[in-house]
């Protein structure tokens, strides 16, 4: 196979990362019209919405074995097609129980392309860069799930079916990716044959994933409570506002887009301090100011704040000397992954208890330990 210059190679990773940006946000943007479609309420609707991220984590694991045996080139092509295939299914659902089991492979398939895509851009960034590129890479995600929330917007406006919408933006998505397919990374080379497929996390990589999880658990609540806050804040629960949560994702994005320059500038321990340091002082200022304007900037620098933790977790993992680059992005995203999935319920849970505001100290506290953490992380040599 040719060899390309870095930058083509650079360039074909970002677009499957914007590729699943792309995807994920599609879909999302029309789970109101599948919750009137099917005539869900909200706990229904919970239900069925946990077969995505149960899928995704019945998938790690197999995800880092595919990888380490086929290829992160190949893995990464082939579940974003697949990725694409169940976003068209979960269209064509004619029952709850086939929505729910399509779900299930969507996350499946998302989540093999989250393991391979990464283990894609780890290759990039070491055998042709020898630099932080991380984050820019999942720059690329957010501006793909902008993207998909953007063109969600107009297919709706439009009135448009959500079997019409799905169709046209799989097609898009699937002819992008097989454009892009030959000037993907064609080996991998970071892997010795003294990484172990199976083997239990070391030190590093619990401590990896526990930042992982704490970013995660905040990146989490912000996603599912930072609009109620919001609405909170302003004394008019009526109201449909995404102010606050906007400027939470449009600083994120940014935030990563600028990363791998500040990673360069701080070093990875250096940008995970400031990063908590953000997290911390951005939700100090939303909780304790508590004024609309105070709000959305304490949230924007939460924002940036949790931009290039896991990028840089990644990065770090990658370097695993005791697994697979793959097998390592799992084990590192299996914790991360269950902070997802603890946070949104557990602030629901203290909120009910303690109010909401109280409730957001849980993720002004998780901003600090991520900064003992990082005191630990050890620079790669």
């Amino acid at each position: 196979m040719a060899q390309h210059r870095p930058i083509v190679y650079r360039t074909s990773v970002s677009v499957f990362f914007f590729c699943c940006g792309l995807t994920f946000a599609t879909w999302a943007a029309r789970i109101p019209n599948i919750k009137d479609q099917f005539q869900l309420d909200e706990a229904a609707l919970g239900a069925v919405l946990f077969m995505l991220p149960f899928g995704s984590l019945v998938a790690l694991p197999i995800a880092g074995w595919a990888v380490s045996h086929f290829g992160s080139r190949i893995i990464t092509y082939l579940s974003a097609i697949l990725y694409a295939a169940f976003l068209v299914a979960l269209g064509y659902a004619p029952t709850v129980g086939w929505l729910s089991g399509f779900l299930f492979m969507f996350g499946f398939w998302g989540d093999v392309l989250n393991i391979s895509v990464n283990t894609q851009a780890l290759e990039a960034q070491q055998q042709f860069y020898e630099k932080p590129l991380m984050s820019s890479f999942h720059g690329l995600w957010s501006i793909g799930a902008l993207g998909g929330a953007f063109f969600g917007g107009l297919f709706m406006k439009a009135n448009t079916t959500t079997v019409f919408h799905f169709n046209t933006m799989a097609i898009f998505i699937a002819v992008l990716a097989t454009c892009f397919l030959f000037y993907m990374v064609p080996k991998d080379k970071i892997k010795s044959e003294e990484h172990k497929l199976f083997a239990l996390p070391d030190k590093s990589l619990l401590l990896l994933g526990a930042i992982c999880f704490c970013c995660a658990l905040c990146e989490g609540a912000m996603a599912d409570w930072s609009s109620l806050y919001y609405k909170q804040v302003v004394n008019n629960l009526k109201a449909v506002s995404t102010t606050g949560y906007t400027a939470f994702a449009f600083c994120m994005a940014a935030g990563r887009l600028i990363g791998d320059k500040v990673t360069i500038r701080l070093g990875y321990k250096g940008v995970m301090f400031l990063d908590s340091f953000l997290i911390s002082a951005g939700l100090a200022l939303a909780i304790f100011a508590a004024t609309p304007i105070a709000v959305i900037i304490g949230f924007g620098l939460v924002g940036f704040g949790v931009a290039t933790i896991i990028p840089n977790v990644y990065s770090l993992a990658g370097r695993s000397k005791t697994m697979a680059p793959s097998t390592a992005l799992a084990a590192v995203s299996t914790l991360g992954f269950s902070g997802f999935l603890i946070g949104p319920p557990m602030i629901g849970f203290i909120a009910h208890e303690t109010g909401l505001r109280w409730a957001l100290i849980t993720v002004l506290i998780l901003g600090l330990v991520i900064a003992l953490f990082s005191r630990k992380v050890k620079e790669p040599a």
